[in-house]
């Protein structure tokens, strides 16, 4: 009987190969993580200096791919496997899942940067989506040996939304060439996928990782069916507010408003007994790894609390016109609850090092979120408020965000060549040799994997290149048919009558609201960012074109052959901002003032 149990016992454990796996994995992760943040450490000098070669929006699109494919994804996936998956045989699947994952992310952080959506940063994109479906079937295979409860009963959750947000990637295809790119579908199709991966997938899977932790410890967690309930109607109707952005309606800020409050309900319920004991069996002071598990956990309430200020429609509409709300949210739930909770997790399980030096790369990483946090938002209360710019906030943000690449730079080092002392018995160094020869075939068959692979996309660029026009952009056929511009655009502003000289209290009223509003996606020169510089505006643009543009957006999008023209190239769908006409001619102003100052003049389209 004992020979049986011993027999069975061996078979399960993992091989010593099994063993490095998950730092291997870690490594992987924090590497992405680290080339995320220099990559958003470059869009934050977009805003104090020039960096030749390279647009705004590419970088912008390697940051958000590379940090939510390459860092969240894996850092996430790995802590699911190795919690569940245990059998030396089925980790060598996961290992080949890997080494492709990791392909594809390095296709996507070598294409994005240069070429933007393009060919070959579409085809890695793919080959990630596709990847993700083999890790959720293979999962779900080994998710069904395992006890059921509330832990497991999220964890599938939350490979279920990480499947339905993928909807909406395959959305975006059949609606730009049948819709257009400019279509309201097309952006609410981007939306369904971040925010079933970002409310969906992450937190539910970081939920359900906490209560296994829970469990370990001795402390298991039960959460009903009504609160379940309420959290699933929750990540549905929250979806209301992003569709708003693109659709205003007031009826889609009530439904937001009913889903924050079911949200902070089910929040409360799910997170209470479990910050009763953290509270009671680890406070701050027993461990560092505590307090970056506490960071997360708090930075969850703080996306609830957040949230549950948007029952407001007021407070709704001004969330998603002040982007830096928008930012700070999203950094909220990646960098805070994501991060630090999920990052903990894997520290207490060793599968992130956690000596001295991950100490210091940590307290780094907290140093950057939190000040970074703080400025953006903080600035974001002083646009609302009207009250102007922190003194030379760019620079600020810049060096918090600077903190990020060197904690993250520390921790590779920790992960790659700090090693914890050991014994050393015989039998401990012949294990050590044993793990280390493993470990020198199974980096060696990665490398070659990886080599191989991205040999294959130096060489597909060479015949290729990175201009807009090889893209694969398509003409939605609005844009085909022979449309005669309006140079005064689409809306109510008919006329307008301009002074010889600048009127400075109508132009200073405008600069007040375009800090607040627009400067997060525009420049006052002449440097792209999210969309175009402002420089130039009323010698490209009649006056009245510039006034219907900002007061009647939706409509210029859908139908105006300019405006649709700015769209295609920007790829970020304006939102609609609720400036009333007298505010559109306070902007208008200020950019008359601000073409005199940069320019030398203004007004040249109306000759």
């Amino acid at each position: 009987m004992n020979t049986a149990h011993t027999h069975t016992y061996n078979r399960h454990m993992p091989s010593i190969a099994s063993k490095s796996l998950p730092r291997t994995w870690m490594s992987w992760a924090v590497f992405f993580f680290f080339c995320a943040s220099v990559f958003g450490l470059a869009m934050r000098y977009f805003f104090i200096g020039e960096i030749p070669f390279f647009e705004y929006k590419h970088l912008l699109h390697a940051h958000s791919h590379i940090a939510l494919l390459g860092w969240g994804y894996l850092l996430l996936t790995g802590l699911l496997t190795f919690s569940y998956v245990k059998s030396p045989l089925r980790l060598k699947l996961y290992k080949k899942i890997l080494i492709l994952t990791v392909i594809a992310n390095i296709g996507m952080m070598l294409s994005f940067p240069f070429q933007g959506y393009g060919g070959f940063s579409i085809a890695f994109s793919t080959m990630h989506l596709v990847l993700s479906y083999v890790f959720a079937y293979s999962f779900f295979r080994d998710l069904k040996k395992s006890a059921s409860g509330t832990a497991k009963t999220l964890i599938c959750l939350s490979i279920i939304w990480m499947l339905i947000s993928s909807i909406g990637l395959w959305a975006i295809a059949p609606i730009g060439a049948i819709l257009g790119r400019m279509h309201p579908l097309y952006f609410m199709s981007v939306q369904w996928f971040l925010h079933f991966q970002l409310n969906g997938w992450f937190v539910y899977a970081l939920l359900g990782l906490v209560l296994i932790y829970m469990e370990t410890k001795g402390h298991p967690i039960k959460i009903g069916p009504k609160t379940l309930l309420a959290l699933h109607l929750s990540l549905f109707l929250t979806y209301a507010l992003p569709v708003s952005w693109s659709m205003p309606a007031t009826v889609l800020l009530y439904l937001n408003g009913l889903g924050v409050v079911l949200q902070a309900f089910a929040y409360f319920i799910i997170l209470r007994p479990i910050i009763t004991q953290l509270h009671s069996s680890y406070c701050l002071s027993k461990s560092w790894i505590n307090s970056m598990l506490w960071i997360g956990i708090i930075s969850l309430l703080a996306k609830a609390l957040i949230q549950a200020t948007l029952i407001l429609p007021d407070v709704a509409n001004v969330a998603y016109t002040i982007r830096n709300y928008v930012i700070g949210f999203v950094h909220l739930v990646m960098l805070g609850a994501i991060t630090f909770g999920l990052g903990a997790l894997a520290l207490k399980n060793n599968w992130l090092r956690k000596n001295r030096q991950a100490l210091i790369a940590w307290v780094l990483l907290a140093i950057g979120f939190i000040t970074s946090e703080f400025l953006i938002l903080g600035q974001g209360i002083l646009l609302w408020a009207k009250l102007g710019f922190i003194p030379h906030y760019h620079l600020l943000v810049f060096i918090a965000s600077a903190f990020l690449p060197l904690g993250l730079a520390l921790m590779l080092l920790a992960q790659w060549f700090s090693y914890p002392p050991i014994q050393k018995s015989p039998k401990s160094i012949q294990i050590q040799k044993s793990h280390h020869k493993s470990k020198i075939t199974e980096t060696m068959k990665s490398t070659v994997l990886m080599s191989m692979g991205i040999a294959l996309l130096l060489m597909a660029s060479c015949g290729g290149g990175g201009s807009n026009e090889n893209q694969g952009s398509y003409t939605p056929p609005s844009a085909k048919k022979e449309k005669v511009a309006d140079p005064k655009g689409i809306g109510e502003i008919k006329e307008v009558i301009l002074g010889d000289e600048i009127d400075q209290v109508l132009a200073e009223k405008g600069k007040a609201i375009l800090d607040m509003k627009c400067t997060a996606c525009h420049q006052y020169n002449a440097k792209r960012l999210v969309g175009p510089g402002f420089e130039g505006l009323t010698n490209r643009r009649r006056s009245e074109w510039i006034m219907n543009m900002i007061t009647n957006v939706d409509v210029m999008l859908n139908e105006d052959p300019v405006a649709q023209k700015l769209l295609e190239e920007c790829l970020t769908r304006m939102p609609n901002q609720n400036i009333s006409i007298d505010e559109s001619r306070q902007i208008l102003e200020y950019f008359r003032k601000n073409d005199r100052e940069k320019t030398g003049g203004s007004d040249a389209a109306m000759n």
